[in-house]
């Protein structure tokens, strides 16, 4: 695991919520209550001390990893995450002051705990970072001791655009819940001390994959969400239809698509029957709607990419899970290096769009790393 970068100390703590006004999926297998598990990120006072919290702190969740054959991991790694140190201190007391916000959204069927190195470079620079297993979207242990994935709900696996739209407005809509909850301080005692230090001026959401469109999705709904990034989260189905909402709707607020592009030698190219130029062409049909989304962008807009990255290179993959990253090939960039570079531009979009100054610091820092690609940039 990365060390943080920033200079404050990490505080964490956790919590279940349930929104009994709503009923859960209704496609999943048993019923369950609209349950979410909640991780709090933050910074915390520089007199911290205790316990420093584990990668996987809960033996059942741990064991579930190992039943369920996650991701094809080897068995002996998934072993060691129980036993893995993060640099975040159990329950700290937050530090004093207001401070930016973002809510953290896993991809379709990945454990929280898969994006901790994320969530503490942020907090380590000053922010909160409100990590939300959606119902039946991740991978996690509910305070029944039940395993809650998203192979519980057979919506996740359909092929009809409109069902997964309906997936993902349903989800962005638990992300307001959430941050009504913490508003209204109506959370553990632990959690409410963290929330009174938010500041609702600035807050923003991201997220990775099928999170990162259940991200842009909450920005154009709730008015407290000020900007929103996905990371690597593909907006259009096989057939090039749409499985979110926003892609008809338009983008109200400042946004940010960073996406992966794995680099793949002729020989890697011609083993998957491809040719250099089919490769590097994009799909008409999402070429078609990002020039569609940016001309109608309400706010600015970034599509870029990270040269060298796959899928999983937007999470803790390349540290604690690396072979689902080099399973499907190509060079991929060092694992320091990739980290850096996306957690820099993720933390230089939100210092810029969550806060009082603007500027043009997203951009430069192409300057920086020339891994960085703009695809486009509409500024405003």
């Amino acid at each position: 695991m990365p060390a943080p970068s920033g200079p404050l100390a990490i505080g964490t703590t956790s919590l279940f919520l349930t929104d009994s006004s709503r009923s859960a999926p209704l496609n999943a297998s048993p019923r369950r209550q609209r349950t979410m598990a909640i991780q709090l990120w933050y910074p915390a006072s520089p007199h911290v001390h205790g316990a420093l919290a584990r990668y996987i702190a809960n033996p059942a969740l741990a064991a579930a990893l190992l039943a369920q054959d996650y991701y094809g991991l080897d068995s002996q790694l998934l072993r060691t995450w129980p036993h893995v140190t993060t640099h975040s201190y159990v329950n700290a007391q937050p530090l004093a002051g207001r401070h930016p916000t973002v809510t953290l959204s896993p991809g379709l069927g990945v454990a929280r705990a898969n994006y901790t190195s994320l969530a503490e470079e942020l907090a380590s620079y000053g922010y909160i970072v409100i990590g939300i297993d959606l119902p039946l979207q991740g991978f996690t242990i509910l305070p029944d001791g039940a395993i809650s994935t998203a192979d519980d709900d057979s919506a996740n696996s359909s092929d009809d655009a409109a069902v997964q739209r309906r997936q993902v407005s349903a989800w962005a809509a638990d992300i307001s819940f959430v941050l009504d909850r913490l508003q209204q301080e109506k959370v553990s005692v632990r959690a409410a001390a963290v929330a009174r230090g938010i500041d609702w001026s600035r807050v923003g959401a991201f997220g990775h994959s099928s999170g990162g469109l259940i991200s842009i999705e909450a920005c154009g709904h709730d008015e407290r969400l000020r900007a929103c990034a996905d990371l690597d989260g593909g907006p259009l189905d096989p057939d090039g239809h749409p499985i979110a909402d926003f892609v008809s709707a338009g983008l109200k607020k400042p946004s940010l698509f960073l996406m992966e592009h794995p680099v793949y030698s002729d020989a890697d190219l011609a083993r998957r029957h491809r040719t250099r130029a089919s490769y590097e062409r994009q799909d008409p049909a999402f070429t078609a709607m990002m020039n569609d989304l940016e001309h109608r962008a309400e706010g600015p807009f970034y599509f870029a990419h990270v040269t060298g990255t796959g899928h999983f290179s937007f999470s803790d993959g390349p540290f604690m899970m690396p072979t689902t990253i080099t399973r499907f090939g190509g060079r991929i960039i060092d694992a320091g290096r990739g980290w850096r570079v996306i957690t820099t531009t993720l933390r230089a979009f939100f210092d810029e769009y969550l806060s009082t100054t603007r500027g043009s610091s997203l951009v430069r820092l192409t300057k920086t790393f020339p891994e960085l690609v703009f695809d486009r940039a509409k500024l405003q």
